[in-house]
């Protein structure tokens, strides 16, 4: 859940540090090799590794270093409607609230695939529907907002040119004097929309950023006190955990309250690690939880009882197949003007149909959903469901083992491959069209008419 995995995510940083370059290059090589053989268990491996890490890439009050800027892929609007997203897998084993962090290529910030266009029109919807309910700023927040706005705006048109075109470019964006011209007009290729940037603005930098990202923002910046606070937010996406409405002004510490182990394990880690961060040193991970359906704002897993009051029914009239498994993709970075700190989310949905003849990934969820932490599977409702789900991971397992996949005595544990699926060979340029399953019998499989259709209940 988003709220729970922005404080996973921070320290996991801390507590592994990022990869070095040599490390980098060492996992890709074992990526590529990656099978069967070899299966680690991850969180020991990861912990036992953090002391022989480099200092390169780690955090620090040295913002000398450049910023990572992205290479043009000339894709084009055709192209992006046959993409998939990167294929994360993100299940380890042992499960721990502790996980591996990765140095972020700063190509896959802001990634493209098949989905954009909903997602874009989903925001819109959204926006309309409930206001500052999901989106919503502090006046504190304003320059962070406007450099957000530009940041993601540079990113956009110099990763995707044929995307993004500029029809006027105004030069720099002048916050702190408000200059009138300064800025851009950029037509997004994919929407057809023209979205005018110079100042003075006619809307909030929030309301640009979400008609070009699919990502949700989150801008966190320190006050005097010391703490973190949240000073703006545009949260289209939060699968039904994060309000933003109940959150903006608060800091971490309250808005974390209810994360199991938070007090005990996670705060102090936290506000380390923000206090540390630099503008060059972007990481990027994932998270999970599972549903049975696509929505983007609130998942049916985490619907509340006043608006389904049938949960029970809804999950045993469900076919099994229909479970998906929703993966939040997450990124951190810091800004090097307002030295505000950027949280994105993209939640990426798998079928875990499509995944069923990945060597041990239905074993993985269903030791994760039975024997994970006890806080933990009830933070992400497995119990909910996990017994009307059982048998066909069951029978997937049994599958596996009789097609030769994997062995009764086959070791548990964390794939080599982790956080991607065993079969990606390439180093995600997307060559050959995106992301596509080789083992999937409904290869390039679209979820997209279904999700349109999935709007039931009144806070959908």
């Amino acid at each position: 859940m988003v709220d729970a995995s922005l404080i996973l995510l921070i320290v996991g940083v801390t507590i592994s540090l990022i990869l070095s370059k040599n490390q980098i290059n060492l996992f890709v090589a074992k990526f590529k090799k990656s099978g069967l053989q070899g299966i680690v268990n991850d969180s020991k491996s990861e912990t036992s590794k953090a002391k022989g890490r480099a200092a390169y890439g780690a955090p620090g009050n040295n913002d000398d270093e450049p910023i990572p800027k992205p290479t043009p892929l000339m894709i084009t609007p055709e192209q992006v409607a046959t993409y998939d997203d990167r294929p994360w897998r993100p299940f380890r084993w042992p499960y721990h609230q502790t996980m591996s962090i990765f140095k972020l290529d700063i190509n896959h910030w802001l990634d493209m695939d098949k989905y954009y266009v909903h997602y874009i029109e989903e925001k819109k919807r959204i926006w309309k529907k409930y206001g500052k309910e999901n989106i919503d700023w502090l006046p504190e927040g304003e320059d962070a907002s406007f450099e957000l706005m530009d940041t993601v705006t540079e990113h956009l048109i110099e990763r995707y040119p044929l995307l993004f075109t500029v029809l006027k470019d105004g030069g720099p964006l002048d916050f702190d004097n408000q200059v009138p011209g300064t800025g851009k007009i950029i037509r997004n290729e994919l929407t057809k929309e023209i979205l005018d940037m110079t100042l003075p603005l006619k809307q909030h930098p929030l309301l640009y950023v979400t008609q070009m990202a699919k990502e949700d923002f989150y801008l966190v910046k320190k006050r005097p006190d010391g703490l973190h606070y949240l000073v703006a937010a545009a949260v289209p996406f939060p699968g039904g955990s994060f309000g933003v409405d109940r959150k903006i002004g608060r800091n971490l510490d309250v808005i974390h309250e209810e994360v199991p182990y938070y007090k005990e394990k996670l705060q102090k880690s936290m506000e380390r690690w923000f206090e540390r961060m630099r503008p060059c040193d972007p990481v990027e991970r994932a998270s999970w939880y599972i549903s049975w359906d696509h929505k983007l704002r609130v998942n049916n897993v985490f619907q509340l009882p006043e608006f389904n009051p049938n949960m029970d029914t809804d999950i045993k009239s469900t076919d099994p197949r229909d479970f998906n498994v929703r993966v939040e993709r997450q990124t951190l970075r810091r800004l090097p003007k307002s030295k505000a700190i950027i949280f994105t989310n993209h939640p990426v949905f798998y079928s875990i149909d499509e995944m069923k003849d990945e060597p041990l990934i239905p074993s993985l969820i269903r030791k994760i959903i039975f024997e994970g932490p006890r806080d933990i599977i009830k933070y992400k409702n497995f119990e909910s469901f996990r017994d009307h789900i059982v048998s066909y991971l069951d029978g997937l397992i049994k599958r596996q083992i009789d097609l030769g996949l994997i062995k009764e005595d086959t070791p548990l544990k964390t794939l080599p491959s982790y956080p991607f699926a065993h079969w990606v060979k390439t180093e995600f340029d997307y060559t050959n069209g995106g992301f596509n399953n080789p083992n999937f019998d409904k290869a390039k499989s679209n979820y997209l008419e279904k999700a349109k259709k999935e709007v039931q209940f009144a806070n959908d």
